[in-house]
Parts: C-alpha cells; sequence; structure tokens
C-alpha cells in the first residue's frame, strides 16, 4: 500500500514537471504560409495555408483599392479591418503595422512576439513583420517587394518563400490565378513541417460583386489541392456566363471556345455540363448537347433525368441515344 501511494505521487510529480516544461516551451505548433498582393487594376489579396482549421475565415483581408493583409502564428482578428482602415486612410503598410502593434494590448494572451504580419498596398508599398516567437519556429521569415508580401513560420526550409516569391513574379494570368500559383509553390517546396489542415484564397475587385472571390477549404486532406479546383470551378462559371452572353450576341465561334474553357476547368461540376447542354440547343448543335448531356447524366442522374424533360429537348426526342435515357 505504502509502496503505492509513493509511486503514485511520484508519477503526478513526474507529470507536473512535463507541464511545466511545456508551458516554458516555445510552441512550434503553428505553421503557416500565406502571400497577400495587389496588381495596378486596384485587385487586391490574399492566399494562406495552414495545419489550423478555416484559416479563411480570420487570417485574410483584403480591400480593392486599397490593400490586403494577413496575421498569422498566434492571428489578431482586429488587424485586419484595423489594418485595411488604416491603409485607406494614407497610411503605409511599414506605419499600419507599428500601429498595429502598439495597439495589440496581448490578445488572447498572446503578445507582438507571436504575431507575424504581411501587408501591401494598392500603389505596390508592402512591408512584414515576424516576432521573436513566430522566428522560433522550425523555419519562419518573410520576403516583399514592389505589390507583393510572402511570409510563413513552421515550414520546411526558406525554400518554401524563395519559391513562392519567384513563382509569383514569373507567372502571368489573373491575380488570383498568380496568388494560387504561388501557394501552390510553397506547397511543392515543402510547405508546414506540422502537417496541413485549411487553405484560402481571397480576391477584392474594383468591379465587385462576382467579381471578387472568396474561395476557402476549412479541412481536408490536401487543402491546397482542392483550393486549386474551387479556383478552377470559379473561372469555369466565368467562362459559361460568357458563352452565354456570347450566344445571346451571335458571337458563336467565341462562344464555343468558352464553352470548352468551361468544361476543361469543371472539375465534373454538374451545373456547368447542364448549361453547356442548354447553350448547344440554343445554337442547334444537337449532337454536342447529347455529349453534354450524356456526361450530365453520368455526373448526376437524378438531376439529369429531370434535366431531360424539360421542352428545349424536344428536337432530341426522336433520338435513339435520347430515347434510351428516358426508360
Amino acid at each position: 500500500m505504502r509502496f503505492t501511494l509513493a509511486k503514485a505521487r511520484l508519477v503526478t510529480y513526474v507529470w507536473q514537471l512535463s507541464a511545466i516544461a511545456l508551458l516554458a516551451t516555445p510552441s512550434v505548433a503553428s505553421a503557416t504560409f500565406s502571400i497577400v498582393a495587389c496588381d495596378r487594376n486596384g485587385n487586391c489579396g490574399a492566399a494562406v495555408a495552414t495545419n489550423n482549421l478555416a484559416v479563411g475565415a480570420s487570417v485574410p483581408y483584403a480591400q480593392a483599392n486599397v490593400g490586403a493583409l494577413v496575421s498569422q502564428f498566434e492571428t489578431n482578428p482586429t488587424y485586419g479591418p484595423k489594418g485595411l482602415a488604416l491603409l485607406a486612410s494614407g497610411q503605409s503598410p511599414d506605419a499600419a503595422i507599428r500601429v498595429l502593434l502598439d495597439g495589440d494590448n496581448n490578445f488572447d494572451n498572446s503578445g507582438i512576439t507571436a504575431r507575424q504580419i504581411g501587408m501591401v498596398d494598392a500603389r505596390g508599398h508592402s512591408a512584414t513583420y515576424t516576432g521573436a516567437e513566430a522566428l522560433s519556429s522550425v523555419w519562419a521569415g518573410a520576403e516583399h517587394g514592389d505589390g507583393f508580401s510572402i511570409q510563413g513560420n513552421g515550414l520546411a526550409s526558406e525554400l518554401v518563400v524563395s519559391s513562392m516569391k519567384r513563382v509569383f513574379l514569373s507567372s502571368t494570368g489573373t491575380l488570383a490565378e498568380r496568388l494560387m500559383a504561388s501557394l501552390e509553390a510553397g506547397e511543392m517546396a515543402g510547405g508546414q513541417t506540422t502537417g496541413k489542415l485549411s487553405a484560402a484564397l481571397l480576391l477584392k475587385t474594383p468591379e465587385g460583386a462576382w467579381q471578387d472571390i472568396d474561395l476557402r477549404i476549412d479541412s481536408a486532406a490536401e487543402p491546397v489541392r482542392d483550393l486549386r479546383r474551387l479556383l478552377e470551378q470559379h473561372y469555369a462559371l466565368q467562362a459559361i456566363l460568357r458563352a452565354e452572353r456570347q450566344v445571346k450576341n451571335g458571337a458563336i465561334n467565341d462562344a464555343h471556345t468558352s464553352i470548352s474553357e468551361a468544361l476543361h476547368r469543371s472539375h465534373g461540376w454538374d451545373r456547368i455540363w447542364r448549361r453547356a447542354a442548354r447553350l448547344a440547343m440554343a445554337m442547334g448543335d444537337k449532337d454536342r448537347a447529347l455529349d453534354y448531356l450524356s456526361v450530365f447524366l453520368a455526373i448526376n442522374p437524378v438531376w439529369g433525368r429531370m434535366e431531360i424533360r424539360d421542352i428545349i429537348y424536344q428536337p432530341l426526342h426522336t433520338n435513339t441515344l435520347f430515347k434510351s435515357w428516358n426508360n
């Protein structure tokens, strides 16, 4: 009995010492890499990946013709709206970061040593900050330049950030596509050391509305890969909408090109194949309509069988393949 009691006390003592040691050890569980950027047209955005849940809900912020920023490692979500307001008032990214840090007030029991910030304004000025605690993670650092800022912590190596920079500066396409390519480059270079869970891409445009992009993978085994799929589907929708306008305006050849792009980028999105079939019928192209409907029915049989009852497909009623779908 004495031995059991002594043993229990020893176990408790060892556990207490371990808990104290864990509290005294800097956390290396955080791991995030991100890019913020603006282009000369006033588009501003961010792309980010991390091993935490729902990164898009708290880390990236952007405003067209103003700027973009991320707050990571130990995120202070108040930095987002405050930082954008400071940029909108004319403050430089450097000055805005100083104001944010001065007003941190140890949010969520974390001080400025646990903050990592990247910020860019619509004029192309950029700045970063990485606190001492963030720097103590496996690898942490940042690079910024004209129109962009890239930062990360808990990374495999410096190659993550340098690869993101190289790809962003050398890539073409929309700002959203360049942000996505940069994030993928970081992932390919090793990404986070402690795993991966979520990713997000945010873009604010001067046009606003449906031109803006706010895509989030809140929890997944391959969040960056899944984020790429969502971005492709975003552009698939843009392409099919463009095709619908082109058909309405009689630009049939252009419409075929736009439909091809939409289907290529659809990643099996049933809605895109349905709209392509309807466009083919509007252009009097029954063969293409049958091809598109075949794929649509394979992806979503229930909706497909409802769709083929629509009067728009009446010219196909005598077709053998079409009749087989109604059996």
